[in-house]
């Protein structure tokens, strides 16, 4: 049986000084480092391999925010149309920070914040932050948490939590690039993509549809069936095979329904024989390929983008004193 273990240290500052502080836990086949900055996970290393895309500089990750490495995405991950929504009668406008349109949080999202670390128990780092009232349009104080765990079957389990003190909304995810073949640690943004990419790697995604984008990639409402198209993989394909925009996938997959304890995708790389599966209760999983950055992918759980514009897709309203929980898993695995 494996034991948890868990490190800490100042791994690096930003730019006005603030330390960074770097937790690594470990059961001895898998070890996840995870970092105040973002909240996000800073480096996955299964059996030897590095599994998630990172930078080796905590400035890095600051001056490449927009990349997004394994941080937490909030308020809401994914777009909002023009950056406003209506809840309960009243119109709220927010941070318009990509192409007149609000994503991922806005201008200063979580992903930017260095939030409060703590390890829990011998198992557990646990990341909270306090998001005002008002805070790139959002209305309520939100109090959030992150919390990471190695377990001893070899996944990453991520587990979100939120409260607000009045009505908002709310959409949660974490976004690490993943390569189950590994990945090319000199991977520079710079640089062309290293030799391990999608091409070796098969995926699978229990969706029947995704949904249908207007021409700035916001959600018309419509969900389209997969078959017959790019977007099936129902049946585990190469990622590569069917590239609908030759620049890669930035799309949402609506999930099937499913027990949590089954895995709603996988992907398994070709050249190392690992598999990476995904858990989730949420209703999406967004497939991010998009410029095949270091040749990884994001698979991406949440709810759908601009929800609050689409009273028919699952709501993502949070109440006033109600509580948001959400738990992601990825397991490790090899054959």
């Amino acid at each position: 049986m494996h034991s948890e273990r868990i490190t800490e240290e100042i791994w690096g500052e930003i730019s006005d000084s603030r330390k960074v502080k770097r937790y690594t836990l470990s059961n001895g086949e898998l070890s996840v480092s995870v970092m105040d900055l973002g909240a996000s996970v800073q480096r996955v290393v299964f059996r030897g391999l590095d599994m998630a895309l990172s930078f080796p500089k905590a400035k890095l990750y600051e001056k490449f925010f927009f990349a997004c490495f394994g941080a937490t995405v909030g308020r809401y991950a994914g777009r909002i149309a023009g950056g406003q929504f209506r809840l309960d009668g009243r119109e709220y406008r927010l941070t318009q920070n990509h192409n007149g349109h609000h994503l991922h949080g806005g201008a200063l999202g979580f992903s930017r914040k260095i939030w409060e670390g703590s390890v829990i128990g011998d198992d557990c780092v646990q990341f909270t932050l306090l998001s005002p009232d008002g805070e790139e349009g959002y209305p309520g104080n939100l109090n959030v948490s992150v919390s990471y765990r190695v377990t001893r079957d070899n996944a990453l389990e991520i587990t979100f939590r939120a409260v607000s003190d009045r009505d908002t909304v709310i959409n949660l995810t974490n976004h690490s690039y993943f390569n189950p073949n590994g990945i090319d640690t000199r991977f520079s943004l710079f640089r062309k993509p290293p030799k391990t990419d999608n091409r070796d790697v098969q995926l699978f995604i229990n969706a029947d549809h995704t949904l249908k984008l207007d021409g700035n990639d916001i959600p018309t409402g419509k969900q389209l069936p997969v078959d017959g198209t790019p977007f099936d993989f129902r049946t585990p394909k190469m990622l590569a095979d069917d590239d609908p925009s030759h620049g890669g996938f930035d799309h949402t997959f609506v999930l099937n329904p499913h027990e949590t304890e089954q895995p709603v995708a996988f992907a398994t790389g070709l050249k190392s024989g690992v598999t990476i599966e995904c858990f989730t209760d949420q209703p999406a999983v967004q497939l991010f390929t998009l410029g095949n950055p270091g040749g990884a992918f994001a698979l991406e759980t949440q709810h759908f983008p601009d929800s609050p514009n689409h009273p028919e897709f699952p709501g993502t309203v949070l109440r006033a004193g109600e509580i948001f929980t959400s738990t992601t898993k990825y397991r490790f695995s090899h054959d």
